[in-house]
């Protein structure tokens, strides 16, 4: 089993992305299998993606966007903060 949620590495920015998806879908109470259905790939696919072991493609990126109902680009920026706090865990920024 992952890591909780709130102890999962950021220490690179597919880690930092796959960190935020997970937090995201775990706020929904949803299985990685609920949102791989939703956004077109398979579950074991979307572990990777959440364990930054995969790279999502722009197609699946933007469908677990669209399935939080957010931008793009709001999902990349929440994943740089996120890798941007792991690298300078005293910043508050």
């Amino acid at each position: 089993m992952g890591r909780p949620i709130g102890k999962r590495k950021a220490d690179t920015r597919e880690r930092a992305l796959g960190a935020v998806i997970t937090e995201l879908r775990l706020k929904k109470g949803l299985s990685a299998q609920d949102v791989a259905e939703k956004v077109g790939c398979n579950d074991g696919h979307m572990n990777e993606i959440e364990t930054g072991k995969q790279n999502p493609t722009f197609r699946v990126l933007q469908a677990i966007a669209d399935f939080h109902r957010m931008r793009l680009s709001r999902l990349m920026a929440m994943a740089e903060k996120k890798y941007e706090r792991s690298r300078h865990p005293s910043s508050t920024r």
